[in-house]
């Protein structure tokens, strides 16, 4: 049977079993010798059949299998063998539809073929056979400009003719795609509040975004104390924050509360506020009502459109859920949440599932229990400390991890609101490799500095893991898994979800815990620069680490290639040795696990780019912090945060402190986030919440960048060719001041 694979149903045993699959691979294609990895995923280990969708292209062309083979690599008990008890393939089987797929993948491989053996042919001078293939096949290898570039460099050695083809390449737009692959960085800035006022401290509240007018609203939140129920109005082109109410209930309005759910009509220019938490030792006394209020932008007035939710069968009062509008059918989207009840002893825990308001017709639809399977249908588990989204165009909705008790569900959940469908994206985080940890800029810059010639001319070192993939192993996958808070956006014109995440170290979670742990342990022992594995530490340097503070891209950094090298002034950056009597505690060692305090936390930013279904890392505070050389003994992470993050020391603050029960909103107009609030967890002022706003934006080189890094390239190179009498010599300066490129200083200038 030949068919076109859309996603595979793993079917397991009425229970948790030892031999589930932990960790695996799906191989297709037409051929058992020639087959295409389609996924590489995990399954949960429970009873739950579970559905995951599979890579269906290969450069842009659908793959055809005829071979499907699953690759078990790793069992929830290493010592027991592997079972898969049944599968389930969906996808296309019209013979019509599958023989033109096969018919455009064969094309496809055989024009491959060719350009291999164009490549081939060119590159050793074979002329003759070259322009032969070229001729009969009418197969061009590259783009024009691509064969012009080559033949000035490598056969002419014409550097004028490079650089203006490098120019011209720029100028049509073939550096962009280029710069879209390099993963961004994150820029924080602190919004100053000296001449504004400002929201009091506070976590657990939620804030929306009015688009058209660049207004952030905030609402409520518990203040450490008590729960608040002031609204707040942010202007993200100024930064500055007004007070609308001081207190909503005194003008019609919700009450007090926090952990609610909280959406913006973009349509009606209207705020919809809905849920809450109720504390044990009040639920016997007080009605557990799920009240949704709306309030009007513009006529600043509250409209009570339910006082009891469940009573139109919508849903019961919950906290932790999250809401989502739909300007295309005028309707509210809420999924998860922990429901309220009444039993104080909190013995049973009942969560909510996907509801749907009409506005219109002023009507509740329960599209979707808290977790029940059908046969042809998957619907998945109610959860809290997610993220919902909505796709207006395509009309989906995307579900950011979750918690549900002490399992952890998929990572990824796209919703389908046409066909009343969950997809199940697993391969994303749910990874045991780190060689598929999440990618960040200073590791892809620092991977592309190999591909330039003149890297072997460095300056030998001893083998040294770079902390973005050897210090943060396998569990680094799961900080959106476990995540204490989870805030999304989507960026719909380029397709991107961020996700900022925080993790606290919690003692119901083995996974959060070994997470801190490791984290801690690398951040303590390295905080000024790599480690050597024979146990030497090596500060950090040139662009390696002025980059990470957000210094931008330098064509001439150590990062990126040999040559000039700027080593910016650092504190405390002598290198460090440790040695078997030193008293510093070693990762994993038991002075270092005491070092992990309960209020320890981890903050992360991650980009999810929806098209090609990677993750890459954009910030995370241990990482930020070890860069200022802070914590590196400290026996609390919030000592550190508070001399580096916050400005008790010489540093200005360039980075937030870590916390979580956080929100922030995205501005589309300049793709900027303002995160505001969030709580410290300082196990000695367990009431202390932030009250600062930051400004978070995502940097990375742009196509003119990319230019300058060329140019650099090719002059470097021109220069070895003077100095080796292969060309004639031309003076610096001329070199500089000639050659200097659009806005860029000469010798003289400095």
């Amino acid at each position: 049977m030949r068919l076109d694979v859309g996603s595979i149903k793993f079917g397991k045993f009425y229970k948790t079993h030892v031999c589930n699959l932990k960790e695996f691979k799906v191989f297709g294609g037409m051929t058992q010798d020639n087959m295409v990895e389609l996924l590489y995923s995990g399954l949960r280990n429970d009873s739950e059949a579970e559905t995951i969708s599979i890579r269906q292209r290969l450069n842009g062309h659908y793959i055809p299998c005829q071979f499907i083979k699953i690759q078990p690599l790793l069992a929830y008990d290493q010592k027991f063998n592997f079972s898969i008890w049944h599968v389930e393939l969906r996808g296309t089987i019209d013979a019509q539809i599958v023989q033109s797929i096969i018919d455009r993948f064969n094309q496809y491989k055989d024009e491959e073929t060719i350009r291999s053996c164009l490549k081939f042919y060119r590159d050793r001078n074979y002329t003759s056979a070259f322009e032969a293939l070229e001729k009969q096949t009418k197969l061009k290898l590259e783009a024009p400009i691509l064969s012009n570039l080559r033949e000035a460099l490598v056969e002419k050695c014409n550097y004028t003719r490079v650089e203006q083809l490098l120019h011209e390449a720029e100028r049509s737009s073939m550096f962009t795609s280029c710069a879209a692959k390099i993963p961004y960085a994150a820029k924080w800035e602190l919004v100053e509040s000296a001449v504004f006022t400002m929201p009091p401290g506070r976590g657990g509240h939620q804030m929306c975004v009015d688009e058209d007018s660049r207004i952030a609203y905030l609402y409520g939140g518990w203040d450490g104390k008590r729960n608040l129920d002031d609204l707040w109005m942010l202007n993200m082109d100024t930064g500055r924050w007004t007070c609308l109410s001081l207190s909503t209930h005194e003008q019609g309005g919700p009450g007090p509360r926090s952990c609610h759910a909280m959406c913006f009509d973009s349509e009606r220019k209207c705020i919809y506020i809905m849920g809450k938490y109720v504390d044990f030792e009040y639920r016997g006394n007080t009605g557990l009502e799920n009240d949704l209020y709306c309030y009007d932008t513009i006529n600043s007035e509250w409209l009570v459109l339910s006082e009891n939710t469940e009573a139109m069968s919508g849903p019961k009062l919950v906290y932790n859920s999250q809401m989502a509008f739909d300007p295309r059918g005028h309707r509210i989207y809420v999924y998860g949440g922990k429901v309220v009840l009444p039993d104080v002893s909190d013995s049973t825990t009942v969560y909510s599932g996907l509801y749907c308001f009409d506005l219109r017709r002023h009507c509740w639809t329960k599209l979707k229990p808290d977790f029940h399977m059908l046969e042809q249908e998957q619907h998945v588990r109610g959860r809290y400390f997610h993220s919902l989204l909505i796709d207006t165009e395509l009309q989906r909705l995307y579900i950011i991890s979750s918690k549900r008790d002490v399992s952890l569900p998929s990572d990824l959940i796209v919703y389908d609101i046409a066909t009343d469908t969950f997809f199940e994206k697993m391969a994303d985080l749910a990874v045991a490799s780190a060689a598929k940890q999440p990618m960040t800029q200073e590791r892809y810059l620092h991977e592309q500095q190999r591909l330039s010639p003149a890297f072997p001319a460095m300056p030998t070192r001893p083998p040294c893991p770079h902390p973005d993939f050897a210090d943060h192993h396998a569990l680094h996958t799961h900080m959106l898994q476990d995540g204490r808070t989870i805030r999304a956006t989507l960026d719909t014109e380029r397709q991107e979800i961020y996700v900022l995440t925080s993790v606290q170290n919690d003692t119901h979670s083995s996974t959060s815990g070994l997470l801190l742990q490791s984290l801690i342990s690398a951040r303590g022992s390295r905080s000024s620069g790599y480690y050597d594995q024979s146990g030497a530490g090596t500060p950090y340097t040139g662009s390696l680490y002025s980059q990470s503070l957000g210094t931008g891209f330098h064509p001439c950094s150590s990062m990126i290639d040999s040559g000039v090298r700027y080593e910016p002034e650092r504190p405390n950056a002598a290198p460090t040795t440790f040695s078997a009597n030193t008293s510093r505690s070693s990762p994993g060692s038991s002075q270092c696990r005491s070092q992990l305090q309960p209020d320890y936390i981890l903050m992360a930013v991650f980009c999810y780019h929806i098209p090609t279904e990677t993750w890459t890392e954009i910030h995370n505070s241990a990482r930020t912090a070890a860069l200022y050389g802070a914590a590196a003994d400290s026996a609390s992470a919030g000592d550190a945060y508070k001399t580096c993050a916050l400005g008790a020391s010489r540093f200005k603050p360039s980075f937030p402190a870590p916390r979580f029960a956080q929100d922030w909103a995205f501005d589309r107009l300049t793709r900027k986030h303002f995160m505001f609030g969030g709580n410290p967890n300082r196990p000695n002022d367990k009431y202390a919440r932030f009250n600062d706003t930051w400004q978070l934006e995502f940097t990375r080189p742009d196509s003119h960048d990319i230019l300058r890094r060329a140019l650099y390239l090719v002059r470097q190179r021109w220069f070895l060719d003077m100095c080796s009498g292969a060309e004639p010599f031309v003076s610096c300066n001329k070199l500089l001041s000639e050659q200097a490129l659009p806005g860029q200083r000469t010798h003289g200038e400095y």
